[in-house]
C-alpha cells in the first residue's frame, strides 16, 4: 500500500501488468479431460488463452516472402499469388531492392512503450486513485480491458495507412523515382492479351470502358488503337447479339480530364462538340457519353458516377484505360469520394508510368461493381517519352493555359524552348497571328527564319530548355520538317491548331492563306485541326527570348533573395571588421 500511494496512476501500470503475469502464470491442477502437459511451467491458463498481449512485437519472425515471376497482371484475380501495391498495382516482394515491387516491412510498435511520453499526462491533472487501488485489491484477469483503456488513455485513434511499395512511398513523398532502372526490368504492358480479350468475351458481366484523355494533349494521350479495338468489338457483339447470339456490348465513356487547365472563357458545349469530332477521326465511332471533369476541382464527377453506376449495373467491371500520366489514378481517387465513399490509395504523381499493374478497387462504386485502374499505355510518339525526369517537369502543363501571341509575316519563325518551330514561309497576307499554348515554364522565341540553324547551335540547351544540356540536343533525335498548307477567313480568332504531341500547339489565325512548317524531333506526331482555342491575345509578345509572367516572378523572387542574402553577408562581414579593429 506504501509503494501504491507514492507512485502516480502511470507508473502503476507496469506493476499492474506484473501482477497480472504473475497470477496468470501460477500453477494449476490439469483438467481431468486433458492429457497432462510434458512441460507444465508453460501451461497457460484457460483465461488468458492465447496470451499474446504480453508478447513482444516482431517482424523478423514472419517469413519473407517467395519469388515471383515479374509480370503486370495486378490483382485482377480474386486471389493474386502475392500481395499487390494499393498504389501502382506491382506484386510486392521484400527479399531483393532491386527488383520491382521491394517494399520494407513497417515494424510494429508496442503501445505500452511506443511514444509512451507525450500521452502521460502531468500527475497533478491525475484523477484522485479509485477506491479498490486504496484497499490492495489486485485486477483479476477477465478485467484485462480495462488496462487496455489505461493503456490508451490520452491517445487518438487514426486509420491505418496501407503498405505501398519503395517506389510509391518515394513519388508520393519526395515526386520522384528513387530508381528508374528497376521497372525497366518489367515486361511491357501487354493491353490487348491482358485487358483487351476480356472486353472482347461474348458473355459474362457487363464492360464498361472509362477511355482517359487529357484535356491539356487530346491528341496526344488518345489512344487511337484501342478507339479502334473497342468500336470492333462494339460492332462485332452488336452483330451476334441481333442474330439471337450472345453478345455483350462493351459501353465506351470518353472522359476527358484536367479542364481545369484549359482557360475559362471555353464553354462546355464547345469543348464537348469539339471532343466528339476528334474522338470520330481518332476511331472512336461508338462513343456512350462525353464527361469533362476536374479532379482536382471535382468538376462533374458526380454525373460522370452516376452516369458509370447506371451503365455497369450491380456486378458490371468498369476498365480505366489511358496514356500514360492522361491522370487515370487520380480520377479514381476523386470518384471514390462521390461513389461508395471509400477512400483509395492509388499513387498520385506527374510523372508518366506511375500505375505499374492492374489495381482493382472495389467498394467505390455501389453494389458489386469492379473499378480496374489500368497501367498508362506509352504513345512512343510523345515527345515527353523521351524527355528525362527534370525536362518533363518543365514541359508538364499543370497550371490554366495562357496565350502568348506573335504577329510575324513571311520569314519569320517561333520556336517553343528547343522542342518545336514555326516558319512562316509563304503567305498571301502581309500579317499571321501565332498563338503559342504550351507550359508556361517554357521559353519562346521569334526572329528570323534565316537565323534558325544559329539558334539550334547555340542557344538549344541553354536559352531554350528543354532539352537540358547541349549534349541532349544529339540524344532526342534528329529535326525534321513537315509542311502544312492553311487557309483563314478572320484575323480576330485562330482556325487551326498544329499541335505536337506531350508538348502543346500553334494556333493560326489570318485572312487568307499561308504554307507553314513545323520542324520538331523525328517521330513526334504532328498533327492539323480544327482550333480548340480560337481566342487569342490581345497583346503581343516581342522578338527575341521571352519567358511567361510566372517565370518572371519567380526569377524576381529568387533574385531578390539572392541579393538580400548578399546584403546580410555584407553586414556580418563589416560587424566582424569592426570587432577586429
Amino acid at each position: 500500500m506504501t509503494v501504491a500511494r507514492s507512485h502516480s496512476l502511470s507508473k502503476l501500470k507496469p506493476l499492474i501488468s506484473v501482477s497480472l503475469i504473475s497470477q496468470s502464470f501460477k500453477s494449476k491442477p490439469p483438467s481431468p479431460h486433458l492429457p497432462p502437459n510434458p512441460n507444465p511451467q508453460f501451461q497457460t491458463p484457460s483465461k488468458l488463452q492465447p496470451l499474446t498481449f504480453f508478447k513482444p512485437f516482431s517482424s523478423s519472425s514472419s517469413q519473407p516472402l517467395p519469388p515471383l515471376s515479374l509480370s503486370r497482371d495486378g490483382n485482377y484475380d480474386e486471389a493474386p499469388a502475392a500481395p499487390v501495391c494499393p498504389g501502382c498495382g506491382v506484386h510486392m516482394q521484400d527479399s531483393d531492392p532491386k527488383t520491382p515491387g521491394f517494399f520494407l516491412k513497417p515494424s510494429k510498435k508496442d503501445p505500452r512503450s511506443y511514444k509512451l511520453g507525450p500521452h502521460l499526462e502531468p500527475v497533478a491533472l491525475e484523477s484522485e486513485f479509485n477506491g479498490a487501488l486504496k484497499k490492495g485489491f489486485v485486477i483479476e484477469p477477465e478485467e484485462l480491458s480495462l488496462v487496455s483503456k489505461l493503456d490508451g488513455l490520452g491517445s487518438e485513434s487514426k486509420p491505418e495507412k496501407p503498405v505501398v511499395c519503395a517506389r510509391c512511398h518515394s513519388l508520393r513523398h519526395y515526386g520522384r523515382v528513387k530508381d528508374p532502372t528497376v521497372e525497366n526490368l518489367l515486361p511491357d504492358f501487354d493491353f490487348y492479351h491482358t485487358v483487351g480479350r476480356k472486353l472482347a468475351l461474348a458473355s459474362g458481366t457487363r464492360q464498361v470502358v472509362l477511355m482517359v484523355v487529357d484535356a491539356a494533349d487530346f491528341d496526344g494521350s488518345f489512344l487511337r488503337k484501342v478507339a479502334k479495338l473497342v468500336s470492333d468489338t462494339i460492332d462485332e457483339n452488336a452483330a451476334a447479339w441481333k442474330q439471337g447470339k450472345a453478345g455483350n456490348v462493351p459501353r465506351v465513356v470518353l472522359v476527358v480530364t484536367k479542364i481545369d487547365l484549359l482557360p475559362s472563357s471555353l464553354g462546355p458545349t464547345i469543348l464537348e462538340h469539339w471532343v466528339r469530332s476528334r474522338a470520330r477521326e481518332g476511331g472512336a465511332e461508338k462513343i456512350t457519353s462525353v464527361h469533362l471533369v476536374s479532379a482536382v476541382r471535382d468538376w462533374g464527377l458526380r454525373n460522370l458516377v452516376d452516369d458509370v453506376a447506371s451503365l455497369a449495373g450491380p456486378r458490371g467491371n468498369v476498365w480505366a484505360i489511358g496514356a500514360q500520366n492522361a491522370g487515370k489514378s487520380t480520377l479514381i481517387n476523386a470518384i471514390g469520394k462521390y461513389g461508395g465513399g471509400k477512400i483509395t490509395h492509388l499513387t498520385e504523381a506527374p510523372v508518366p508510368g506511375t500505375t505499374l499493374g492492374i489495381v482493382r478497387v472495389e467498394g467505390v462504386l455501389l453494389g458489386k461493381t469492379k473499378l480496374f485502374d489500368t497501367p498508362g499505355l506509352l504513345n512512343p510518339h510523345q515527345i515527353t517519352t523521351r524527355l528525362t525526369r527534370e525536362e518533363q517537369s518543365l514541359v508538364n502543363i499543370s497550371k490554366e493555359l495562357k496565350p502568348r501571341t506573335y504577329r510575324i509575316k513571311d520569314g519569320y519563325s517561333v520556336h517553343i524552348a528547343g522542342l518545336m518551330r514555326l516558319d512562316i514561309e509563304e503567305s498571301s497576307v502581309d500579317s499571321v497571328y501565332v498563338t503559342a499554348w504550351a507550359s508556361p515554364y517554357l521559353p519562346l522565341h521569334m526572329g528570323k527564319t534565316e537565323n534558325a540553324s544559329e539558334m539550334v547551335e547555340k542557344h538549344f540547351g541553354r536559352q531554350l530548355q528543354p532539352p537540358i544540356g547541349e549534349n541532349r540536343v544529339k540524344e532526342l533525335g534528329q529535326w525534321v520538317r513537315k509542311e502544312f498548307h492553311i487557309s483563314g477567313n478572320s484575323w480576330d480568332s485562330s482556325a487551326v491548331d498544329i499541335a505536337a504531341a506531350g508538348l502543346g500547339w500553334f494556333a493560326v489565325g489570318l485572312k487568307g492563306e499561308a504554307v507553314l512548317s513545323i520542324w520538331t524531333y523525328d517521330g513526334i506526331d504532328v498533327v492539323l485541326r480544327n482550333s480548340l482555342l480560337p481566342n487569342r491575345s490581345f497583346n503581343f509578345e516581342v522578338s527575341g527570348f521571352t519567358v511567361s509572367k510566372i517565370v518572371s516572378k519567380a526569377d524576381k523572387a529568387s533574385n531578390k533573395s539572392q541579393r538580400q542574402g548578399e546584403k546580410k553577408k555584407k553586414q556580418i562581414d563589416h560587424q566582424k571588421d569592426s570587432v577586429t579593429c
